[in-house]
C-alpha cells in the first residue's frame, strides 16, 4: 500500500509477501519443512495491514513454531483469490470476509470458515468532514466510491432502503484501491469499504475530521469482517490437514492474545511487513485495531445463528440468489477450546 490500506493490489500482482517463521529450508514431498515442522501457506485477503495483527504477532512470537508449523503468509493479486485458491487446494488456508464466504457457498466453492480473525464488521461509510456527510441518508444524490467488491453495490442498496431513499440516486464509482486518495482529493463525496481503524485513523491524523458510519449502523446486520477459511472436503477426508488447521488456529489464538496483551510489541511485529504505512501512524492504527480482535465467546468463535440470520438477510437483499446451509460455510469445530 502506498498509503494506509491503499489496496494497490496491482503493485503486487500475485507476488509473494513471504514471511516465514524461521529460516526456510526446502520442503520434502511430505510437506515438512525445517526441524520437523509442517508447512502451511496462508493467502491473505490483502496486503499486510493492522487487521492481520494476530497473524503477524503469532509469527513474531513463535506461536506457530510452538504449534509445529512453518507458516508462510502471502498477499493476493485480488481479494477473491483466497477463496478460489483454497477451494482448489493451491494454498492451505486463506483470509476472507463473511459475506464473500457465503457467496462462495452458493457458488459451490469448496471452502468453509473455521475461525473469525476480526469478529466484528469494520466496513464503513466514510467522508472527510467538509463533504457534509453526517448520516446515511446524506448519500442520496452523492458520489460514493467503492473498492469494487461484489457486496459493495448490495450494501449501498440496502443502506439506501433502510434509510428511506432511492438507491438509484447514489452515483457509484469503483475507485478500486484508491479509497483514501478519492476522499482526500474530493473525487468522491464518500466511500464504502474504508475501515475505521485504518483510513479513519489516517484522515483524523491529517485534520480532515472524518465522519465514519459503520455499515452496521446504517442498515447492514453485524457480521464477522475477517474469517479464516479452509478447504471443506479436505477437512473431512484428510486427518493430517484437519490437524494442521487446528494447530494453525491454536497458534493464531496465541498470537491474538499476545497482541491484546501488548499492542506495542505487536506493532513491532507488523512494522516490518506493513509496507506503505506511516511509521508514526501505525501504532495508532494498531491501538484502534487491537480491541476489535477481542471475542467474548473465545478466539475465533462464530455464532452459527448469526450466520444463518445474515445469510437470510443477504438472500432478502439480493446479494445471493439461493440460500446455503450454515453447516456448509461455517464451523467452530477446529478452534481451540475457550
Amino acid at each position: 500500500m502506498m498509503s494506509p490500506r491503499n489496496r494497490r493490489l496491482t503493485l503486487i500482482a500475485a507476488a509473494i509477501t513471504a514471511v516465514t517463521l524461521a529460516a526456510t529450508t526446502a520442503c520434502g514431498s511430505d510437506g515438512s519443512s525445517g526441524a520437523g515442522r509442517r508447512s502451511a501457506t496462508v493467502l491473505l485477503d490483502w496486503e499486510p495491514n493492522p487487521d492481520h495483527l494476530g497473524l503477524y504477532s503469532a509469527l513474531a512470537g513463535g506461536d506457530y513454531t510452538d504449534a509445529g508449523l512453518n507458516v508462510t503468509l502471502r498477499s493476493p493479486s485480488d481479494p477473491s483469490d483466497p477463496l478460489k485458491l483454497v477451494s482448489t487446494g493451491t494454498v492451505d488456508l486463506g483470509i476472507s470476509y463473511e459475506p464473500e464466504v457465503v457467496i462462495a457457498g452458493t457458488e459451490k466453492l469448496d471452502v468453509i470458515a473455521v475461525g473469525a480473525l476480526v469478529p466484528t464488521a469494520l466496513n464503513s461509510i466514510m467522508a472527510v468532514g467538509s463533504a457534509g456527510i453526517t448520516k446515511p441518508a446524506d448519500l442520496a444524490g452523492r458520489t460514493v466510491g467503492t473498492a469494487g467488491l461484489r457486496t459493495d453495490e448490495a450494501f449501498l442498496d440496502a443502506i439506501a432502503k433502510a434509510n428511506h431513499f432511492d438507491p438509484a440516486s447514489i452515483h457509484r464509482v469503483d475507485v478500486s484501491s484508491d479509497l483514501l486518495p478519492a476522499m482526500i482529493s474530493k473525487k468522491v463525496d464518500a466511500t464504502l469499504g474504508a475501515y475505521r481503524n485504518v483510513e479513519g485513523v489516517t484522515l483524523a491524523d491529517r485534520g480532515l475530521a472524518p465522519k465514519v458510519i459503520p455499515v452496521t449502523d446504517a442498515g447492514v446486520p453485524q457480521y464477522d469482517e475477517l474469517v479464516i477459511v479452509a478447504r471443506r472436503s479436505r477437512l473431512a477426508t484428510d486427518p493430517a490437514y484437519a490437524t494442521l488447521v487446528r494447530d494453525f488456529l491454536r497458534g493464531t489464538a496465541a498470537g491474538t492474545a499476545r497482541a491484546l496483551a501488548d499492542p506495542v510489541k505487536a506493532t513491532d511485529a507488523l512494522a516490518g511487513v506493513a509496507d506503505g504505512y506511516d511509521p508514526k501512524l501505525l501504532p495508532k492504527m494498531v491501538a484502534a485495531t487491537a480491541p476489535l480482535l477481542r471475542n467474548p465467546a473465545g478466539f475465533g468463535r462464530m455464532d452459527v445463528t448469526d450466520w444463518a440470520s445474515f445469510i437470510g438477510w443477504m438472500r432478502a437483499e439480493g446479494l445471493i440468489k439461493t440460500t446455503v446451509p450454515t453447516a456448509d460455510v461455517v464451523t467452530d469445530a477446529y478452534l481451540p477450546k475457550p
